[in-house]
C-alpha cells in the first residue's frame, strides 16, 4: 500500500452538510484535479482507466455517521467536518517529496481545492492516526496542525524547493515527521 499524501485545511463553509454547495464549489477546480489524473495516466499507462471528470457526494452510512465525503478527479478523496477539511490523495507521500512533477501536480490541485472552501492556510502530511484521530472528532484545522507541530516539529520550509536533504531521504525511506503548512492566498 504505501503511505498517502494528505491535505489539511480549514474551510468557510456556513454548512458543511450542504453538498449542493461543496460540489458548487469544487466544480472550479475540476482542471487541475483532472490534472492530476492526467499526471498518473502519463507516469503509469498500464493502470490506465479513464479519468474520473468531476466530484461526487459519497453516499452517507446511517450507521457510521462521520465527515461528508466526496471522491474526486485524480484519485482525490475529500472529507469535510464542521471546521475541518482532508484531502486524501492516491499518491505516495515519499513520491511527493522525491518526484517534482508528481509533487508539482497535486499542489495545484490541493491549492484549487483549498482557495475554492475558502481556507486561509492548508498543511500537507503523510499518513497519521494521531491527526486523524483529531480531525475525525471535529477538532479544528488549527488545533490538527499544532498536534502535527508537538509530533513532529515545526514544518519545513517551502514545499515548492524542498530541500534536497529531505528528497534524498524519500528516495530511501519515510521521512514522516516532514510536513509543509502553506498560508492560501487567493489569486482570483
Amino acid at each position: 500500500m504505501g503511505t498517502r499524501i494528505n491535505l489539511l485545511l480549514d474551510h468557510d463553509l456556513a454548512d458543511p452538510r450542504d453538498v449542493r454547495e461543496i460540489l458548487t464549489r469544487l466544480d472550479a477546480t475540476t482542471e487541475a484535479t483532472v490534472a492530476v489524473s492526467e499526471y498518473w495516466l502519463a507516469s503509469e499507462p498500464d493502470n490506465y482507466r479513464p479519468p474520473q471528470r468531476s466530484w461526487v457526494a459519497i453516499p452517507e452510512s446511517p450507521r457510521r455517521p462521520g465527515p461528508r465525503c466526496f471522491d474526486g478527479p485524480g484519485n482525490l478523496l475529500l472529507s469535510v467536518t464542521a471546521t475541518a477539511a482532508r484531502v486524501r490523495a492516491g499518491g505516495r507521500w515519499r513520491g511527493f517529496l522525491a518526484i517534482e512533477p508528481l509533487r508539482r501536480a497535486h499542489l495545484l490541485a490541493f491549492r484549487a481545492i483549498a482557495r475554492t472552501l475558502g481556507a486561509r492556510f492548508m498543511s500537507l502530511h503523510a499518513d497519521s492516526d494521531a491527526v486523524d484521530e483529531f480531525f475525525l472528532c471535529g477538532r479544528s484545522a488549527w488545533e490538527c496542525v499544532e498536534r502535527m507541530e508537538r509530533l513532529w516539529g515545526p514544518p519545513q520550509g517551502s514545499v515548492v524547493r524542498i530541500e534536497p536533504r529531505i528528497i534524498e531521504a524519500a528516495e530511501l525511506y519515510l521521512p514522516s515527521s516532514v510536513w509543509f503548512l502553506e498560508d492560501i492566498k487567493d489569486e482570483s
